[in-house]
């Protein structure tokens, strides 16, 4: 039913008493002029008003007590108002009622500290999960979400959009879509959202023109250079001694591993004794999520044994806060400027620390490794990845697989390069150079190269073409 709440407040000063069909009421002007009449309550002290808009008043069905909800001053719209609750009381005795209105209800705020408390579980660190919450924060605040119905794939669209003009890079615009699509896509897991708003929004794709720093692969004599330069500088850097940091270089070159997973490595994380050594690093430090075991090879595990030897059970092996505070850029153009190895190459190529996970799978490369073993080892989820972006080749290494052609000068091939005619010689050098320019039919778990194929450093390309041969 619908009610005027009823409140009392004091006779007004000034006004008039009289009575009216057995009541006593009360007449006086407000200031504006306008004349008011009222009843007086039973003492006959107060005057008594009704509230300007209308309350819905209904019981409970289970309990039986009354509950009240506010309506309006209009009474057809509180009559509607009060038909609708009365259908959603109904629904919900059927089983019927939205069990998302509580959540569509709730500010995304408490949503992502929800979200937040959810990856801590997960084991993330607490970088990460500060940086996560951040960018979901910014880009909510940015296009003025408090609630669910607010949060669009359009809108996102649009804000990533102007931040990429007001300076924002294409990868970190794609790394606040990865944060806010995460978030969508827990609330949708857990039933608080039908469906995640972005699931029609994609990441940019970020060409080398587009990265704002490229990075590039140390040659082994500048890796070399550079690890004893650590060795040899008494004066620690970012809190590292020149020791600790020439095995950090080493390990991170030959393993991979980024500069967050390194400093979250304690001695137990070495297995050194086994017939294959390899290192461990625990899920909640990776990128990926998934605990990584990454295999060394015997000589490095050899060079970590005794320095390991002096590192105390349970502590990090490279302490500090170099890694969390992002100074191990810093830390290693100190390094590469003692071993007389320029820090920026005449490309704009910079040589920081990511530079040396670059030159582990630029390695792998070179060296020859299958292409779907270099992606395991780098830990890529994509191919394209690993052998597009990671991969870095150089023109005197382009110029070494020329001089591997036979020679055409004076005359034509040489018998050499060709090779003695009949069964089971190799293919001619054109026939090789046209099998290596067109993609060969490759296996469906590397079919995904055919589109790349052109891109491809001309070393792997020769390594695939061989295979699948095979």
């Amino acid at each position: 039913m619908l009610v005027k709440r009823r409140h009392s407040r004091p006779i007004p000063e000034g006004a008039t008493i009289f009575e009216r069909d057995g009541k006593r009421h009360a007449r006086w002007r407000t200031p504006t002029g306008q004349l008011k009449t009222r009843p007086l309550n039973r003492k006959g002290d107060r005057v008594v008003e009704q509230s300007d808009c209308w309350y819905i008043r209904i019981a409970d069905p289970e309990t039986g007590k009354l509950r009240e909800w506010r309506g309006y001053t209009d009474r057809q719209a509180s009559q509607a108002k009060e038909v609708e609750i009365v259908r959603r009381i109904e629904r919900g005795e059927a089983g019927l009622t939205d069990p998302l209105a509580h959540h569509r209800r709730r500010p995304l705020k408490q949503h992502l500290l929800d979200y937040a408390q959810h990856l801590e579980g997960k084991g993330n660190t607490p970088d990460h999960v500060d940086k996560t919450v951040s960018r979901c924060q910014r880009v909510l605040y940015e296009i003025g979400a408090t609630v669910v119905r607010e949060l669009s794939g359009e809108a996102v669209e649009e804000c990533l959009a102007d931040l990429r003009r007001e300076g924002m890079s294409l990868s970190t615009s794609n790394g606040y879509l990865r944060a806010l699509r995460g978030f969508c896509n827990w609330m949708a897991r857990i039933g608080r959202i039908h469906r995640s708003p972005l699931l029609g929004v994609s990441c940019q794709t970020v060409t080398d023109a587009d990265r704002r720093r490229r990075r590039r692969a140390l040659t082994d004599a500048e890796l070399s250079a550079l690890l004893d330069a650590a060795r040899q500088t008494p004066d620690p850097v970012a809190g590292l001694s020149g020791e600790d940091r020439s095995m950090l270089y080493l390990l991170a070159a030959s393993t991979g591993l980024r500069a967050s997973e390194l400093a979250s490595l304690t001695p137990e994380s070495f297995e050194l004794d086994d017939a294959s050594p390899a290192v461990r690093c625990l899920a909640g430090y990776t990128k990926n999520g998934r605990e990584a075991l990454q295999p060394l090879r015997r000589d490095v595990a050899k060079a970590l044994r005794p320095w390991l030897a002096a590192k105390l059970t349970g502590e990090r092996v490279w302490p500090g806060t170099w890694a969390s505070e992002r100074h191990g850029a810093e830390m290693m153009r100190t390094d590469l400027a003692n071993a007389d190895v320029a820090y920026q190459d005449a490309r704009g190529r910079y040589a920081d620390f990511h530079s040396l996970r670059h030159t582990f799978i630029s390695n792998l490369a070179r060296a020859g490794v299958h292409p779907r073993n270099a992606q395991a080892l780098a830990r890529h989820s994509t191919i394209e990845l690993t052998m597009n972006v990671y991969t870095h080749v150089e023109m005197r290494e382009l110029a070494a697989d020329l001089e591997s052609l036979p020679s055409m000068v004076g005359g034509g091939v040489t018998k050499e390069a060709v090779g003695e005619s009949g069964a089971g010689k190799e293919p001619s050098a054109p026939e090789a150079a046209k099998s290596e320019a067109t993609p060969p039919a490759l296996p469906a778990d590397l079919a995904s190269l055919a589109d790349s194929w052109d891109s491809l450093p001309e070393h792997v390309r020769k390594a695939i073409a061989t295979l699948a041969r095979v």
